[in-house]
């Protein structure tokens, strides 16, 4: 059954108020509340916390959350009529409420839960960017925005929002453990099969981008120095292997380029852009250098956990 939060009385209580005979609070009325009387909640220790960390004051923390119990019951009218299916009509109802208050954190998180379910993940994105603008510690839209990210293949932006999760959520709450199950689930899956660290992972994965837009770019050597360094890093990373084989062929080295895309296939029998490029190599005379027409973009990330599904069900609900 829901319990409001004691001092709000509008929004459903997810914490337990240590100034508030551990009544249930929400966590809006949380972070506007917290003072000294605080100390020894997990949550006042986290605000102190970030509070150290902060080289320059923002606005990030300074903000004023207005509570319209009417636009509430509107917001999650909206959102039941989704969860039952009516996807059309709740969106309708959160296009009006839009128009309206443009500037409401819920309405915002609302429109990014319709476009998630119409898995239309940018512009979701963009809505839960614009409630945590208005509300930062908005944990369901964290949450949600990382279920946004996951269903992209977007890995360093679904680990930050998992992680914002993760640091300003009750470890008891259902969102709070699928976003630390789905982390450690995720960095389980990449030490099993590269046998790295998760930090490790997304040095990787950041030097495989920029090595892949020296790649677009044609620059063939400095690409392949940037896919080395990738694979100090992750040595038995495909798809670099794959790009370096195209990299060589350009540069007209045929047998480095069989060579990187035979290892390809080693780890992967079935990669596919390895097989159909060597054949093209094969066709090669060393020396000729191999005609590029477009550099496809390929992900960084292999078989890991983040290609399944969120395991969304309710949890977008306040």
């Amino acid at each position: 059954m829901r319990e409001n939060c004691v001092v709000c009385t509008v929004v459903r209580g997810r914490r337990v108020c240590m100034i508030n005979a551990n009544a249930l609070i929400c966590p809006i009325c949380c972070a506007k509340t917290r003072n000294s009387q605080c100390d020894g909640c997990e949550y006042y220790e986290k605000a102190l916390e970030f509070g150290k960390q902060k080289v320059q004051p923002t606005k990030s923390r300074d903000y004023i959350i207005k509570i319209d119990p009417e636009i509430e019951e509107k917001v999650d009218n909206a959102l039941e009529m989704a969860e039952k299916g009516r996807v059309s009509s709740a969106e309708n109802e959160i296009t009006k409420l839009l128009i309206k208050h443009p500037n409401n954190h819920s309405v915002q998180f609302a429109m990014g839960v319709i476009c998630l379910m119409k898995n239309n993940y940018d512009s979701a994105i963009k809505y839960f960017d614009r409630a945590l603008a208005i509300f930062p510690d908005f944990i369901e839209a964290w949450f949600n925005k990382g279920a946004a990210h996951q269903r992209k293949l977007d890995v360093s932006e679904m680990i930050h929002s998992y992680q914002k999760v993760i640091e300003l959520g009750d470890p008891k709450e259902d969102f709070v453990r699928q976003a630390q199950n789905i982390l450690t689930g995720f960095e389980k899956s990449v030490r099993k099969e590269s046998g790295i660290t998760l930090d490790k992972y997304l040095q990787a994965k950041d030097k495989f981008i920029a090595a892949f837009a020296l790649m677009e770019k044609r620059d063939w050597e400095r690409a392949l120095a940037g896919f080395q360094e990738v694979l100090s890093i992750n040595p038995t990373h495909i798809q670099t292997f794959g790009n370096m084989g195209l990299c060589y062929a350009a540069l007209g080295r045929k047998q480095d380029a069989l060579n990187a895309l035979n290892r390809a296939l080693e780890l992967d029998p079935k990669y596919e852009p390895a097989i159909i490029n060597r054949e093209m190599v094969k066709s090669l005379r060393e020396g000729e250098h191999a005609y590029i027409p477009e550099v496809k973009p390929i992900e960084y990330y292999k078989d890991y956990s983040i290609k399944k599904k969120s395991l969304l069900s309710d949890l977008f609900r306040k």
